[in-house]
């Protein structure tokens, strides 16, 4: 029902510290359980390892959600490795679905919407691995999840071994120790995606990969007002020159591909019967504008009508 520390660099929290302490390491995720679930028996296990940082979840059947639209700038940006020890689960992103049974892992990018359905009783582990110790051309293969393969792999039985060797004993290691742990898990899974043959329409240049990445990460942050360039480009690890650059061939600066962002979200947001009861300020400021009326201003120049007059037309149409 706590959260408690092993030492300086293990952590574990169960009960009701379970679910604030896997938002707190993960990010913008939500997780349901069925009704009547015993709120001790979910237990998480962290480990920091330096630049890179495990975790342990066992759990009954759950449903885990990650969000984009809800995504903040101070949230993990780390790309994640999961790996199966016991029951089954089904992960999907990207309109790829990847059912997991015991021994299977994936590697994915938790800055695209995703979801993991645990159908039964699960152990995982969790590697979050920085995004920047990743060249463009490994994350240009993570577009979609890439499933490992099977433990009858050589090197995925090593990382295997080596991510539950960590888990299990990291509490009698030092830091130093830790941090080595932590630099050979990184060398290990980015030789299993390099390991991986790239198929033709995931090959990328280093600009196309990184403008796919900043389009993630502008559509994960719309509702922040103070998005900027320099923002982008530290998340990116990269320029701002290189950052411009990106979007050379786009025929619009990266501001006004921003602001563009912002009103076709605002206009989907009108739109939707789930946000049919949201008032025009509401959407307004969940798209990242500041005014309402420069909004309604601003919309009405792109689309010819304004906010208000659009949603009275779909009113009328489904009425």
């Amino acid at each position: 029902m706590e959260e408690t520390m092993l030492g300086h660099h293990v952590s574990v929290a169960d009960g009701e510290a379970f679910l604030s302490a896997s938002r707190m390491l993960f990010g913008p995720i939500t997780q349901r359980f069925s009704r009547g679930e015993a709120p001790s028996l979910p237990k998480l296990v962290s480990v920091n390892l330096g630049s890179c940082r495990l975790s342990e979840i066992r759990a009954k059947s759950h449903l885990v959600v990650n969000d984009r639209a809800f995504w903040r700038s101070f949230d993990p940006d780390a790309i994640k490795i999961l790996m199966q020890l016991k029951g089954r689960s089904r992960f999907e992103q990207q309109q790829t679905a990847i059912d997991l049974g015991p021994r299977a892992a994936i590697i994915y990018d938790p800055v695209r919407a995703y979801s993991l359905q645990n159908l039964s009783d699960v152990d995982q582990l969790i590697l979050q691995v920085p995004r920047s110790t990743f060249g463009d051309e490994t994350l240009a293969r993570l577009s979609a999840p890439v499933p490992l393969p099977g433990e009858g792999d050589s090197l995925t039985h090593i990382v295997s071994g080596l991510m539950q060797m960590a888990i299990g004993e990291a509490h009698k290691l030092d830091e130093a120790g830790c941090r080595r742990v932590g630099e050979s898990l990184i060398q290990l899974v980015n030789g299993l995606i390099q390991a991986k043959p790239m198929a033709p329409e995931f090959r990328r240049s280093p600009l196309e990969a990184l403008r796919e990445r900043i389009v993630a990460y502008i559509d994960a942050n719309l509702a922040r007002s103070n998005l900027s360039a320099e923002d982008i480009a530290r998340h990116m690890g990269c320029s701002r020159r290189y950052l411009h650059r990106a979007f050379e061939g786009e025929g619009m600066t990266l501001e006004r591909f921003v602001w563009d962002r912002r009103l076709e979200r605002s206009k989907e947001e009108l739109l939707s019967p789930a946000r049919a009861s949201a008032s025009i300020s509401e959407i307004a400021f969940a798209c990242g504008f500041n005014s309402s009326a420069h909004f309604s201003r601003a919309f009405k120049s792109k689309y010819d009508v304004a906010p208000r007059e659009l949603r009275e037309r779909v009113r009328l149409v489904v009425h």
